[in-house]
């Protein structure tokens, strides 16, 4: 067994971390968990590392956007909020955390289906997912867009109720009754990817070994049991798979943030 180091590189939505990453190009015992916010950063200006200047190993789990509004919302489906949103866009304040981010390019998304102008959402940054459901809560602002494990705990008591998920079809368990937005009418699926990835420059056996360590992992009871506890979904990927896959959210990430003039 081969000891593994956790090192915490805090900073810039992990642009710090991906930066710290490629000081070791060429070198495979460097690894990095990353997310969207790798194509974001770059679009944006934060960092200036993409998908392409780094080594995707494994696309490992999606955790899908929820939408979130308190119990005593007269807002019961996406039918409901698109009539107030073509009326008045302005008129519901949505939580986030991360301005173009996954959950608000999902809104995004969401709202263009609806033929609601994204530029004229009213979205709230917060810091964190826990000052937007407080937000929420105190009757601050109407609605929650953010992952499924910062909502589910007020839903769970009852105080908040999800109207959609991006999701590509239903989840089981405690999501089974929250419709997807596909069924509501709006053809949209986007999710917080996890992906591992290594320092750039990485040969083709040191992309085999990571691969095949991680499809190892993928299918461990432990990981499994790791997605159900954590409302994750197994999107295991790789190779030209998971280079297509990758290549296609860059290409609807740039033309969402250039639509909402957050790109450089």
């Amino acid at each position: 067994m081969v000891p593994l180091t956790v090192v915490n590189k805090a900073g810039g939505n992990q642009a710090v971390a991906i930066a710290y990453l490629n000081q070791h190009a060429g070198d495979a015992h460097y690894v990095a968990i990353a997310n969207p916010s790798l194509n974001s950063n770059y679009l944006t200006g934060i960092s200036d590392s993409r998908y392409l200047d780094v080594s995707p190993l494994a696309l490992l789990s999606s955790e899908y956007t929820v939408f979130t509004v308190p119990a005593s919302s007269p807002v019961k489906r996406i039918a409901d909020l698109a009539e107030i949103l073509k009326k008045a866009p302005e008129s519901v304040a949505i939580g986030i955390t991360t301005r173009g981010g996954a959950n608000h390019l999902v809104l995004c998304l969401a709202a263009r289906v609806l033929g609601v102008d994204v530029k004229k959402l009213k979205v709230v940054s917060f810091k964190s997912n826990g000052e937007s459901m407080t937000a929420l809560l105190g009757g601050h602002i109407q609605m929650v867009v953010s992952t499924v494990a910062a909502s589910i705990d007020q839903v769970t008591i009852g105080t908040a109720r999800f109207i959609a998920i991006g999701s590509p079809q239903r989840m089981t368990g405690s999501l089974a009754n929250t419709p997807t937005l596909r069924e509501q009418g709006i053809d949209v699926t986007k999710a917080n990817w996890r992906l591992v990835v290594g320092a750039k420059k990485l040969g083709a056996p040191e992309v085999a070994y990571w691969e095949e360590a991680l499809r190892r992992l993928s299918r461990s009871a432990d990981w499994r049991a790791a997605l159900d506890k954590e409302y994750w979904t197994d999107s295991f990927m790789v190779g030209r798979e998971l280079g297509a896959f990758l290549e296609n959210e860059y290409a609807v990430d740039k033309a969402l943030l250039s639509e909402l003039g957050l790109t450089k």
